[in-house]
């Protein structure tokens, strides 16, 4: 099968041919009918987060079941999925808490890019190939059957559900499982990237009501589209915020960049009581400073929010698509071949595309 390889960090993807294993106990082997392409892949084509090379990015897809392995119940060969880059073993603690996305053995494995058993499914010449999360940047890959939802069949061709694996179910725990949004509530998201634009349409989708913070003026007319206040930041945003909001600030702030910067500007435009949740990823190893003073005396809660759980909550995104509440071809309108998938990359880290699309 033919695959989209990254050797070396800031170097060119290659498209190549690559050897793929038959699933084991509890995987599925999927043949990629779309895969989106997100910013956590940015990071790590630039080695911030250093899974090592040679690997297959790619982590949100939608696919078809060609095979499944030993013990996988409730899907078959035919059936046409969402892949989740989150990968719960359904064992560990944390899993067995309901706290799935935040699986231990997953976490194990996330950033030394196999499979949860520790070794992988793809290879070249006999040298392994790692994955980023899936590995869903190629015409096939091997996934724990954990991390898929089968879609109905009125939702097959659609290209851009591919989104819902990665930006929506991170929106989804954000807003609803991390923010505890509520109707009526403010949400302020700071960031109009392809997860933030996702968070805009979940808290919209709740009846909150919507302010959308970012810099890039198309991204931003699209939140407005959505039902959402737009903030330049280059408009003084925590001040105009407060002016939006009566001088209140957000219930909740919902930060989907990952910069210093939109961290301390996530917190000051928080209202007194309000929830603040980190979304955005920054490199491995750098930290962001807190105004204590603020969060202490206003009472503030700052809480990290990482995806959501794929066997509970996905099958919920995917029936807020089927109902209408979610409208991914909004972020995700531009498609792009697998042979040109370093033209994706350059259109999201440019800005003039929110979710490219690859189609393998």
């Amino acid at each position: 099968m033919r695959g989209a390889v990254l050797h070396a960090y800031n170097t060119p993807l290659k498209v190549e041919n690559l050897d793929v294993e038959r699933p084991r106990e509890g995987e599925v082997l999927l043949r990629i009918k779309s895969a989106g392409v997100c910013h956590s892949d940015l990071y790590v084509l630039e080695g911030a987060t250093p899974v090592p090379p040679p690997l297959v990015p790619g982590h949100e897809a939608v696919a078809v079941v060609e095979e499944v392995g030993p013990r996988v119940e409730g899907l078959a060969p035919g059936d046409v999925v969402v892949s989740s880059f989150i990968w719960p073993c359904g064992r560990c603690r944390n899993c067995a808490r309901g706290l799935e996305n935040l699986c231990e053995k997953f976490a194990e494995v996330r950033l030394r890019g196999t499979m949860l058993d520790g070794t992988t499914r793809l290879s070249m010449g006999g040298t392994p190939v790692r994955v980023f999360l899936g590995g869903v940047w190629a015409e096939y890959a091997v996934v724990p059957a954990s991390a898929v939802v089968k879609l109905p069949q009125r939702l097959w061709d659609k290209p851009e559900l591919a989104s819902l694996g990665c930006a929506y179910l991170t929106a989804y725990g954000a807003v609803v499982n991390s923010g505890a949004t509520s109707p009526g509530d403010t949400v302020v998201v700071v960031g109009t990237g392809g997860v933030g634009l996702a968070v805009v349409q979940m808290a919209k989708a709740l009846g909150a009501r919507v302010i959308a913070v970012g810099r890039n003026p198309a991204k931003l007319k699209i939140a407005s589209e959505m039902g959402a206040e737009v903030v330049d930041v280059k408009s003084s945003p925590v001040e105009e915020v407060k002016r939006l909001t009566d001088k209140r600030g957000g219930d909740v702030v919902i930060e989907a960049v990952g910069s210093e910067e939109t961290v301390d500007m996530a917190i000051e435009m928080a209202a007194a009581g309000g929830r603040v949740v980190l979304v955005g990823l920054m490199a491995v190893g750098r930290r962001a400073p807190v105004h204590v003073a603020r969060v202490v005396r206003s009472g503030i809660t700052i809480v990290g929010s990482y995806g959501a759980r794929p066997r509970v909550d996905l099958p919920k995104v995917v029936s807020m698509v089927d109902r209408g509440l979610l409208r991914p071809e909004l972020l995700a309108s531009d498609k792009y071949r697998l042979e040109e998938v370093n033209q994706a990359v350059e259109a999201l880290k440019s800005g003039k595309s929110v979710r490219p699309i690859l189609l393998p």
